[in-house]
């Protein structure tokens, strides 16, 4: 396995099926609009870049980075105590499920903190689904801390109901 960084377009159609089948399947499984998905991704890579863990030339696990002043929804917890400009955002970490519980979330963290600009940022922001207990305990390891929480409306799988989803914030003085 190998883990590059990049801000092309190149693997985009990977990172999407990843993201499909980390987020429209499972326990966390809902409705994935794809001209939205699309868009979302392509901002990610143009504003941000990615992080992708590699086997055989395709990608098994990613983490998406950009600043945090891209998430429209924090809360006002983080915006009136962080410099918002100097934080980082994971705003997406995905494992493909036929290589989970390999190691491959934590050496993509490890990455990342090993390899994050830190003269541009000095602290770093990850959102998760508070019962994502993996992803929690993963992040916790990690050196992050809860700083926030919000409510999110989510479509249904079918696309045909809502469910709320809580999610936390977490964050990390990078050093």
């Amino acid at each position: 396995m190998e883990i590059i960084q990049t801000h092309n377009t190149d693997y985009q159609h990977e990172i999407i099926a990843l993201y499909l089948e980390a987020f429209s399947t499972g326990t966390s499984k809902q409705y994935i609009d794809r001209v939205e998905l699309d868009s979302y991704i392509e901002t990610i890579l143009e504003k941000g870049y990615a992080l992708l863990a590699l086997e055989d030339n395709h990608v098994i696990g990613a983490i998406l980075c950009c600043p945090l002043k891209l998430d429209n929804r924090l809360p006002k917890e983080i915006v009136q105590n962080f410099s918002i400009e100097k934080c980082i955002y994971l705003s997406e970490m995905m494992v493909s499920t036929i290589v989970r519980g390999q190691g491959i979330g934590t050496k993509l963290m490890d990455e990342f903190i090993g390899t994050v600009n830190k003269s541009l940022y000095s602290e770093a922001f990850i959102r998760v689904w508070n019962e994502n207990t993996p992803a929690l305990n993963l992040y916790r390891k990690m050196g992050f801390e809860p700083v926030a929480t919000i409510e999110q409306t989510k479509r249904n799988a079918e696309g045909n109901g809502t469910f709320v989803m809580k999610k936390l914030y977490l964050h990390k003085k990078l050093d």
